[in-house]
C-alpha cells in the first residue's frame, strides 16, 4: 500500500474502506463515484477550469501540426488498407483492465475513468480485444490470418520528460491473429506482413535507412530455437536492413518469444520510432493455446519530429 493511501486512510479513519468500497457491485460503485465527481464539479468555476488547464500536463495540445500528423494518418492507413489489412476507426475509450488485465501494465499507467472504462492508452490492446470478440461470435476466422490496423490518440498516465514525449501522443498500430500450424509457420506468416508493411512505407517511400535490433523474450519452449527461425525470417525479408541482437531482459512478460525495435537513421542520429513482437493476449482471452498475435506500432508525434 503507498504510502499516499496509508495517509489517506489514516485522514478518513477507516483503513477497510477500499474493502468496503469493493464489496459493492460494479453498478453500485459506479453511481458512488458518478455523485462524488458532481459533487466535486458543482464547486468548481471556469476559472478553476482554467487553473486546472494551466497545471495539468494531459490538456496541453501537442506541439506537432494537425495537419501533417492527420496527412500521416491517412498515409498510413490507406497503405494498409491497399496491404488488405483491415482498418478500424477506434473509440477513445477502452473497457476498464484493458491493458493491465493482460498482466503487462500497471494500471496507475492507465488513466481509469468511469462506467467500465479507462481513457485508451494503447491501441493495440483494443484491436486484439475486437479481433477476440469476432472470432468468439465467428463472425471472423483466423485459419488463414487476419491483419488490423488503426491510429488512435492514446493517454499514458507515467510522467515522460523530453523531445518527442507527451502525456498524449499518437500511434498507429497493426494487430495480426492466427491459429498455430506447426514449425512456427503462423508466426513466420505474420511477421513477415509486418516487416513488409514497414519496408514498403519507410524504406521504398521514405527511403529511410532503417535498422533492427531483435530481442530475445521467454514464452516459448524451444526459444532458441523460435528465435532462430525468427531472425531467418527478417533476414530474408529485410536482406538489406542491418540486423543486432539484444539478450537482455529475456523474462520480460510482455512480448513472447521475441521482440523488435525498429530504429531510423537520420542525420547521423539513430532514433527508435517503433516496435512489436508477439503476445498470448488473445489466447488469454479466448483460452486456447493454438492462437497467435503479433502486434506492431510506431509512435506518429516523434516521427513528426524527426
Amino acid at each position: 500500500m503507498s504510502t499516499i493511501l496509508n495517509r489517506i486512510l489514516n485522514q478518513i479513519g477507516d483503513p477497510e474502506i477500499v474493502d468496503k468500497l469493493l464489496s459493492l457491485s460494479k453498478a453500485d460503485l459506479n453511481s458512488l463515484l458518478l455523485e462524488l465527481f458532481k459533487k466535486q464539479t458543482d464547486g468548481i468555476t471556469p476559472a478553476d477550469v482554467l487553473k486546472t488547464y494551466q497545471s495539468n500536463r494531459f490538456p496541453i495540445p501537442s506541439d506537432a501540426d494537425p495537419a501533417k500528423f492527420h496527412a500521416l494518418e491517412t498515409q498510413l492507413l490507406t497503405a494498409a488498407q491497399n496491404m488488405e489489412i483491415k482498418t478500424v476507426l477506434l473509440s477513445p475509450s477502452a473497457p476498464l483492465g484493458s491493458c493491465s488485465a493482460f498482466g503487462c501494465v500497471d494500471q496507475y499507467n492507465v488513466v481509469s475513468a468511469l462506467r467500465g472504462t479507462e481513457t485508451l492508452s494503447d491501441p493495440s490492446n483494443m484491436l486484439a480485444i475486437i479481433i477476440a470478440d469476432k472470432l468468439k461470435s465467428r463472425t471472423e476466422s483466423n485459419i488463414i490470418p487476419l491483419h488490423y490496423a488503426a491510429t488512435a490518440r492514446v493517454v499514458r498516465a507515467q510522467a515522460f520528460s523530453g523531445k518527442g514525449f507527451f502525456a498524449h501522443f499518437g500511434l498507429y498500430c497493426m494487430v495480426s491473429s492466427g491459429k498455430d500450424s506447426g514449425s512456427y509457420a503462423c508466426e513466420k506468416d505474420l511477421l513477415e506482413k509486418h516487416l513488409i508493411f514497414y519496408k514498403e512505407l519507410f524504406q521504398e517511400q521514405y527511403n529511410a535507412k532503417l535498422s533492427i535490433v531483435l530481442r530475445k523474450r521467454g514464452g516459448y519452449t524451444d526459444g532458441d530455437g523460435f528465435f532462430d527461425r525468427m531472425t531467418e525470417v527478417i533476414q530474408t525479408t529485410l536482406p538489406h536492413t542491418p540486423l543486432s541482437f539484444d539478450y537482455d531482459d529475456v523474462d520480460n512478460k510482455y512480448y513472447q518469444g521475441v521482440n523488435f525495435k525498429l530504429y531510423m537513421e537520420r542525420n547521423g542520429e539513430k532514433i527508435e520510432f517503433g516496435d512489436g513482437g508477439f503476445v498470448d493476449w488473445i489466447n488469454q482471452m479466448l483460452g486456447n493455446k493454438k492462437e497467435r498475435c503479433l502486434i506492431s506500432g510506431i509512435g506518429l508525434d516523434r516521427f513528426l519530429l524527426l
